[in-house]
């Protein structure tokens, strides 16, 4: 439909000339006089909506092309009256309407009016239908501003339903709005007919603006509040020189195109920029001492500040770590990445600015973290306080582009909770797609089995995942198109886990990667640095977030370190994060017990089962090649370990029960299979011991041949939340042996489909012996956990799980 009626071209460049057989307009432009405080942000330190002078704003716009000019300020015409001299200005206005039945504000442009119905619509506009009727009768034309958001959050399936019945012009791209919504708005209207807009009319008790009111005719308009994106949407009409009313006429006839695009997550962030450096430079102005970090930001990375006088006070200070964050970043400072120019804008122009500051923040965040660490780590108490006073500058710095993230946030999870619910003509279709936060992308563990598990899986049914990673490219990396880097801030490893690297993303590009990504969802695989910003970044843009639990940190810390205070202060980090998010998968009743046990509400956790593909891992994989290759002689039984070589895989225990069995008459032999910290001293203890075999990291075709051609796996982890090579073991036609009590001791029968022992040497040893020395149970044991592992994948198909983790509608506050 629309396609037929209304032209949607031209970019965001707001520099360019339109044709002289065009008459323009910016429909929704904003001065000074905007000084209503509808968000928390500027209401949080009293900063007016807009800094752009009305004379300002009208030379910009005749500069860019404009043939008529118009303000809209909210709810007066204070900054328009400056302007009413100029024979090509017309008074108008966007005015604060509300739906009285449900109090659901939305915003009403008013155009070409006279003070004397500025006076008379405003004393209406606290109910939204005498206000449209007074337009009706006085012949005014006006829109719904941005009619997917409601400023106040109030906007239900009804709401909007009333909307399309009562205005036929509405705002189809405004500047300001989340380039997410426009798509959307575009396929509801297209999908809605005359029968459908009727009944709405008919259920509402509402009257129709005419016999074709269903064919909406859309405007553009910037919605521009800081002066550097006027014009950079506008709406054209054909005709040179048209008069005010007519354009308006050919506005409301539908002959109208929309020209730019609804904003990019940058041009918020540079709007919300400005209007904040415009009000602290005038408070700078009034009061010479006074400082702000954000203020020494944008100065920094524009080049007005140089650092070069020495540091005399906290100011001086923290400008000396925005600098040494810019060089720690590599960022060349300058006029070009000014936030307060104005000439130079576009969305090359806005993306470039915006990257620069976002290079500079993360290089003052990624110091401060050094600084703190390594104060920390020395005792050094000025250090450490430095760099605190660091961090919170990095906090005040970020407020605006925080606020501009939640900002959309709250757009974009506004529209998706009504469209969900439209039934009024086809609904709009949102594909999903997940991204996966993971700190152990780099490492061979459980968590990255099951993930590269569930990303195959994902691929394989259609379905789009987009995991994130800082520093290189996952080694183990199944689907390289997958992956997509971040920005890191800085890297640590810690002694307890030597061979593991943490890395802690940037906040601000992980907002600006999910925003770009359009990801609809996000799970969390671990609580780490990557989880914690991942967990942020989701909060602020208003995504629902899962994460699954696959490591009792708490119980794993008391085994690396003798510390009580890191134990405590890993079960508050473990209750917090996991009582943040939407929903907690499990894999086992003993997760699901221990998560309730640190605070975790019951209904929030969700029980899943992660099936093996038992195509993948299958006895017809057996080759005794395989472990010809590795040095194993013919008839010799073999014990197979497969998992990180780390202190809480207890693998000392099992080189000692196989040691205790070399007496045996035919002794097994043990094939380690992993990379991990404890590699080289495992190696070294069993440098006089040939029947312990260590084959270093194995995946793909290797891994399945080594699972099939063992004759029992062993598995001592106890803190493990389910087990994953011991399920592979089992899909692979091989009896294994559990710790009594573990998570994957729940998977398995004792004595049916595998083994449960006593956790202590004595115990394994013991239950090893006899499972060796009887080939007949052995097998029998082997078939049916295969036949377990085959009914566990049938029953729980991957659309189950996929539905359980991006299905689902999982909403966060």
């Amino acid at each position: 439909m629309h396609s037929a009626l209304i032209a949607h071209e031209g970019s965001r460049k707001p520099t360019r000339l339109t044709r002289p057989s065009r008459t323009t307009c910016d429909l929704h432009l904003h001065s000074s006089a905007s000084a209503a405080n509808d968000e928390w942000y500027s209401r949080g330190f009293g900063c007016p909506e807009s800094y752009a002078e009305p004379r300002e704003q009208y030379a910009l716009a005749k500069a860019r092309g404009m043939t008529l000019v118009t303000l809209t300020d909210h709810d007066t015409l204070a900054g328009g009256l400056q302007l009413i001299d100029r024979p090509d200005f017309f008074l108008s206005e966007e005015i604060s309407a509300v739906f009285p039945e449900d109090g659901c504000v939305i915003h009403v442009l008013a155009w070409n009016i006279t003070p004397a119905q500025h006076d008379r619509l405003q004393a209406v506009r606290a109910d939204v239908h005498a206000l449209v009727d007074l337009l009706r009768r006085e012949s005014i034309h006006h829109a719904c501003a941005h009619p997917l958001f409601s400023p106040n959050g109030k906007l239900s399936v009804a709401t909007l339903e009333k909307i399309l019945v009562m205005f036929p012009v509405l705002e189809g791209t405004n500047g300001l709005t989340d380039r997410r919504l426009e798509p959307e708005l575009l396929a509801l209207l297209d999908g809605l007919d005359a029968p459908a807009l009727a009944e709405l009319a008919r259920r509402h008790g509402l009257e129709l603006g005419g016999a074709a009111a269903h064919r909406k005719r859309l405007v553009a308009g910037s919605d521009d509040h800081g002066l550097r994106h006027c014009a950079s949407c506008f709406t054209e009409v054909d005709g040179a020189g048209l008069d005010v009313r007519a354009f308006l006429a050919a506005v409301a006839a539908g002959q109208a195109r929309r020209c730019g695009h609804q904003a990019d997550l940058d041009v918020m962030n540079l709007t919300a920029s400005r209007v904040t450096y415009a009000f602290l430079d005038a408070r700078r102005r009034e009061r010479p001492d006074y400082r702000d970090p954000f203020l020494d930001l944008i100065d920094v990375v524009a080049g007005r500040e140089t650092g070069t006088s020495a540091p005399a006070g906290m100011r001086d200070e923290i400008v000396r770590s925005l600098l040494a964050g810019a060089t720690r970043a590599a960022t060349p400072l300058g006029r070009e990445l000014d936030a307060a120019v104005v000439d130079d804008a576009g969305a090359d122009a806005d993306a470039r600015v915006m990257a620069g500051v976002r290079r500079v923040h993360d290089g003052m965040v990624g110091g401060a973290l050094d600084e703190l660490f390594d104060g920390l780590g020395d005792l050094d108490l000025y250090r450490v306080l430095g760099s605190v006073r660091d961090l919170a500058a990095s906090v005040a710095t970020a407020l605006p582009f925080l606020f501009a993230a939640d900002h959309f946030g709250r757009q974009h999870r506004l529209a998706r909770d009504v469209l969900a619910a439209w039934t009024a003509s086809p609904r709009p279709v949102t594909a999903t797609r997940l991204a996966i936060f993971s700190d152990s992308l780099h490492q061979i563990d459980g968590v990255t089995s099951s993930l590269r598990w569930f990303v195959g899986r994902a691929g394989a049914s259609g379905h789009t995942v987009r995991i994130p990673y800082c520093g290189d490219l996952p080694a183990q990396a199944i689907a390289p198109e997958v992956y997509a880097p971040l920005a890191r801030v800085a890297s640590y490893s810690t002694g307890l886990y030597s061979a593991m690297q943490f890395h802690v993303p940037s906040l601000l590009g992980t907002i600006d990667w999910l925003w770009r990504q359009d990801i609809t969802h996000v799970e969390l695989a671990t609580p780490g640095p990557m989880g914690l910003v991942g967990l942020l970044a989701a909060r602020l843009l208003r995504l629902p977030v899962t994460a699954s639990y696959h490591t009792d940190l708490p119980e794993l810390l008391r085994q690396l370190s003798s510390s009580p205070l890191l134990h405590t202060g890993a079960r508050s980090v473990m209750s917090w994060f996991y009582r943040t998010v939407d929903r907690v998968f499990v894999f086992s009743e003993a997760s699901r017990r221990r998560l309730i046990e640190l605070g975790v509400p019951a209904d929030r956790l969700e029980k899943i089962a992660l099936p093996i593909d038992p195509s993948e891992f299958s006895p017809d994989h057996a080759c005794s090649e395989v472990l010809r290759s590795l040095g194993v002689g013919a008839g010799a039984p073999v014990v197979l370990s497969v998992g990180r070589l780390s202190r809480e895989k207890n693998l000392p225990m099992m080189i000692e029960a196989v040691d205790r069995l070399q007496s045996t008459a035919r002794p097994p032999v043990l094939v380690v299979v992993g990379e991990g910290p404890e590699r080289a001293t495992l190696r070294a203890s069993c440098a006089n011991k040939p029947h312990v075999m260590f084959a270093g990291p194995q995946d793909g075709s290797a891994l399945r041949r080594l699972y099939a051609s063992a004759n029992v796996f062993v598995f001592a982890g106890q803190i493990d939340t389910l087990g994953l090579a011991a399920m592979e073991a089992m899909a692979s036609g091989v009896p294994v042996l559990v710790p009594a009590g573990a998570a994957i001791a729940e998977h398995v029968i004792d004595g049916v489909s595998g083994y449960c022992y006593p956790f202590s040497v004595d115990g394994l040893t013991s239950r090893l012996r006899e499972v060796l020395d009887a080939p007949a149970q052995r097998a029998a044991v082997a078939a049916n956990a295969r036949r377990a592992m085959i009914d566990r994948w049938t029953q729980a198909p991957f659309a189950e799980l996929w539905d359980a983790m991006a299905g689902r509608t999982a909403h966060g506050a």
